[in-house]
């Protein structure tokens, strides 16, 4: 697979949900709760601190706690209400395009500015598409009324989805979990 572009992916997910409600779950840090982070705290460029219904605008910075015990931090690039939104994620780009199909909303999840190089591009793109494919898929369940498929009560164990994942242990640390 030489002509593979280890630089980028898409993931497409489709939702019974209308546009509306599917652009606020990733536009308001409340939505973004609903499935992906467990916490969100979104901040516009002169100090204002989002409330958690608050649509985030261009320029915006952002906080994201994960369930497992992980955060980061980046800045949202652009924002089209109810067509798209990009943010930095890490030293990678991810744009979330929005539209009507057939009585269903689509999503396109596209992330670029993976490493090409190894280890580091196996991490950056297997593992990032198998992430955005669980949460997606969470959001889905959720939108139906089914269960929050993240483990509140074992938060490490949202990491299996994660390449290197070794069962038995805390990512990123070889003893055994407790």
């Amino acid at each position: 697979m030489s002509s593979y572009d280890w630089s980028q992916f898409h993931v497409h997910m489709y939702y019974a949900a209308p546009l509306t409600e599917v652009f606020r779950r990733f536009s308001t840090g409340a939505g973004l709760a609903s499935f992906f982070i467990y916490e969100a705290r979104h901040q516009s460029s002169d100090g204002h601190v989002r409330t958690p219904d608050e649509m985030v605008q261009a320029g915006d910075e952002y906080h994201w706690t994960y369930v497992h015990d992980f955060g980061h931090s980046g800045h949202f690039i652009e924002v089209v209400p109810e067509q798209m939104l990009s943010f930095s994620f890490g030293d990678m780009r991810v744009a979330v395009s929005f539209r009507e199909e057939g009585g269903l909303t689509e999503v396109d999840l596209h992330q670029t500015g993976c490493a090409t190089e190894d280890p580091e591009r196996a991490w950056q793109h297997l593992n990032c598409r198998s992430c955005w494919i669980y949460f997606l898929t969470n959001l889905r369940s959720v939108i139906v009324g089914g269960p929050d498929l993240r483990d509140f009560d074992h938060p490490n164990w949202n990491d299996s989805v994660s390449i290197g994942f070794v069962p038995g242990t805390v990512p990123g640390n070889p003893r055994p979990r407790s």
